[in-house]
């Protein structure tokens, strides 16, 4: 049996933390980021919510006013990239106060088999684009590949 490797102690295990206090010796964060702890925090908002899927018709998605309401201009339409790639235009519309994906969200939702019951989850990858997971009623993610997009997946001969 060969002889056991002794590891150095990880950052947790041994700290190296300065005897003049906490602050001492730190850097300030950058103007847009906030110190916490020694660690930093972008202040710009989140950059995901879900949805689950509970009514029939899927013509459009409300998104999450906490949401939203970080957006210096909210853009007028959207690019949806799903886990395979492929990439929608939804446009944006204001209903009862709150941002929705309006045009665009039908058609995807049904090119994309969403139904009741299923999880979507939103992240922005850009201040224009989201990026879409769609989880089914097992919780399992769904790959589908687009109907409108076949040809770009078959194999080449």
């Amino acid at each position: 049996m060969p002889d056991e490797v002794v590891l150095p102690p990880t950052v947790e295990e041994d700290p190296k933390t300065s005897d003049g206090g906490d602050d001492e010796g730190m850097e300030e964060p950058p103007s847009n980021k906030s110190r916490n702890y020694g660690h930093y925090h972008q202040e710009d908002g989140p950059t995901h919510f879900c949805k689950v899927i509970l009514a029939p018709k899927l013509e459009c998605i409300p998104m999450p006013l906490d949401f939203t309401k970080h957006f210096v201009p909210v853009p007028t339409e959207f690019k949806l990239r799903n886990n395979t790639g492929c990439s929608w235009k939804v446009t944006m519309k204001l209903m009862n106060g709150r941002v929705t994906l309006d045009q665009g969200w039908a058609t995807y939702a049904a090119v994309h088999q969403i139904k009741i019951g299923y999880m979507v989850t939103f992240k922005l990858l850009t201040p224009d684009t989201l990026k879409i997971i769609i989880f089914d009623v097992d919780g399992i993610e769904v790959v589908n590949k687009c109907e409108k997009h076949d040809e770009a997946f078959a194999a080449k001969e």
